[in-house]
């Protein structure tokens, strides 16, 4: 989930694998009878504690990683939605180390999930990253 405020992205720190320690967008697993936006709410607030009061669907993509021999290790789909709205201050809870606000120049220097700079660039466009 995109959550945006005054110019910065919150981002969480995860605490599992995949990635652990890498930053990233709130979001997780989805559970059986739970549409897409209700993953993505519920996530949100289980790692941040942030409730999502208006939302809106942004974009499907494919997170593929592979390991040095080409063998797929993990294939996530992903479906990504921003908080228009929201309600609550951010605290790491749940799946999350961390979590923090970032501008765009200080999100490209921290250790992220592979994609997110360029995917948040293509997505948000210079409203988020600047000229």
């Amino acid at each position: 989930m995109i959550v945006l405020s005054k110019e910065k992205i919150l981002l969480i720190q995860r605490g599992k694998e995949p990635f652990k320690g890498a930053w990233s967008l709130p979001g997780g697993s989805h559970e059986y009878g739970e549409t897409l936006e209700e993953c993505a709410i519920r996530e949100l607030r289980e790692e941040t504690g942030i409730e999502a009061i208006r939302v809106g669907f942004l974009k499907m993509r494919d997170r593929i990683t592979r390991d040095e021999t080409g063998k797929v290790i993990y294939h996530y789909v992903l479906a990504t939605y921003q908080a228009h709205e929201y309600a609550g201050e951010p605290r790491a809870q749940d799946d999350a180390m961390d979590v923090g606000w970032f501008s765009y120049p200080e999100l490209l220097e921290l250790e992220t999930t592979s994609g997110l700079a360029p995917f948040l660039a293509e997505t948000l466009g210079p409203d988020f990253t600047g000229p």
